[in-house]
């Protein structure tokens, strides 16, 4: 980590939280910064935290109350920006459901099928203040808010969760704010073409560390994620910038009685994000030999069809590797004329009972809205294959197979509107509870 930020980049910054208090732990520094030199900065929160299961004692177990520590949170949000320097017009707060992101993003993204919170006990925002009234929980519209917000504010620079964020609500918002920005794209806005996309990290193995005040301390590049191809930059902040980042933090009271030593541990000498590059599949480097398993992705050329080989950097999950779950190894991309082909190794061996599940959303090559492909969601399990919900058989280009440590899906690339870019995940889970999870990453096809 050899690249420093010593200033603010660009003139509209955009900074997305998937709860309240990540804009501060995240980026409290910099928005300092922006308010000090003039520059725009936006905040955008997308749950109000309406889901937290270690909760303040003073709140018994009822939706009312749920819905209470939503607006409480969202106060929270308010002090703090305003003892930076900004204004309540200076943050738009979603509405959506703490811990229903991921949900949102890979099974119900389409307004026919809502998620339906067990705590605000709705399929819609119940916040008077949602930037979008009754919004509902459903992750097209979660995109479509991300769109609105992109297009009237026009950022210069995003600040996002970093995609292996092992946080659900973090792995999720990632990809929702990486699909709106390459829905406008697709649309041939210009605009949006040289926006900065700088990911933060707030849920990860020993990261930060250690924890407790300090504030002399720097961030370290996690070490786990060390070798994956994000490139880390570190903005240092001044003494001054660290004690209201750290005064800023204690503004949530919610949080900070439940875990303070883990939030201020954020306040330290610098702050960390990260790069992430697109990637795609007619480009490659130069490979030999055994893949790194530390890496993210490798690109390669084999046999005249590009390869994308996704790597898992956690190396083997503790509670995969204790239960006996088929953690993931490695994912293999290919394509074709015809078909996209994806191809899974496991560390362990895989049962029928474990699930697969492969999200794509595919972007087409039309260049305006209808070109964007909507969600579609691969589930395999006890060795039936699933299409957004509905039960496919092997033929008409589709086929899939599972062996002990392995599993492949073929997909025709018309069936996912023969996409000129798309974004990739898969989730592993285990009755319906997941236990792992690739990054969203944005793959280009040629």
């Amino acid at each position: 980590m050899d690249k420093r930020v010593e200033a603010t980049q660009g003139e509209r910054a955009l900074v997305f939280a998937p709860h309240n208090d990540d804009e501060i732990l995240a980026a409290g520094g910099l928005i300092q910064r922006y308010v000090e030199s003039d520059t725009q900065v936006k905040v955008a929160v997308v749950t109000n935290g309406d889901g937290q299961i270690r909760r303040p004692p003073f709140l018994p177990f009822l939706r009312a109350d749920f819905v209470k520590l939503g607006y409480k949170r969202q106060n929270e949000t308010l002090d703090a920006m305003d003892y930076l320097g900004l204004s309540e017009d200076d943050v738009e707060f979603f509405g959506y459901p703490d811990r229903g992101l991921s949900h949102m993003w890979t099974n119900h993204w389409d307004l026919n099928e809502p998620y339906y919170s067990k705590y605000t006990k709705t399929d819609h925002s119940p916040y008077d203040n949602s930037y979008t009234g009754e919004a509902p929980y459903c992750g097209s519209a979660v995109a479509e808010d991300v769109r609105r917000l992109l297009l009237e504010y026009k950022p210069d620079v995003i600040y996002l969760p970093h995609p292996n964020d092992s946080h659900p609500d973090h792995w999720a918002t990632n990809g929702f704010i990486l699909y709106g920005l390459e829905q406008l794209k697709n649309e041939g806005y210009d605009d949006f073409t040289d926006v900065t996309m700088l990911s933060y990290l707030v849920h990860s193995v020993r990261f930060p560390w250690p924890r407790g005040k300090y504030l002399e301390s720097s961030l370290s590049e996690p070490e786990h994620l060390e070798e994956l191809d994000t490139e880390w930059v570190e903005v240092e902040l001044d003494m001054k910038e660290r004690l209201r980042k750290f005064r800023a933090i204690g503004k949530y009271r919610t949080q900070t009685q439940l875990m303070r030593k883990y939030l201020i541990s954020f306040a330290r000498a610098n702050e960390l994000f990260g790069i992430v590059p697109s990637l795609s599949l007619n480009n490659s480097i130069e490979y030999e030999g055994k893949s790194n398993l530390s890496r993210d992705f490798i690109l390669n050329e084999q046999e005249d069809e590009p390869l994308l080989s996704y790597l898992n950097p956690k190396r083997r999950s503790r509670i995969a590797t204790l239960r006996r779950y088929p953690d993931m190894k490695s994912v293999s991309l290919t394509r074709n004329s015809e078909n996209l082909n994806l191809s899974i190794d496991f560390f362990n061996k895989y049962r029928p009972g474990n699930e697969i599940q492969i999200t794509v959303k595919p972007f087409s090559r039309d260049g305006n809205r209808s070109g964007v492909g909507g969600s579609h969601s691969f589930r395999f399990l006890k060795r039936r294959l699933y299409h957004n919900q509905s039960k496919i058989e092997k033929g008409n280009g589709y086929d899939f197979e599972s062996g002990s440590k392995s599993y492949g899906l073929s997909i025709p690339l018309e069936n996912i509107n023969d996409p000129s870019k798309l974004i990739l995940s898969i989730t592993l889970a285990r009755k319906g509870v997941p236990f792992a999870r690739s990054a969203n990453r944005l793959v280009k096809i040629h």
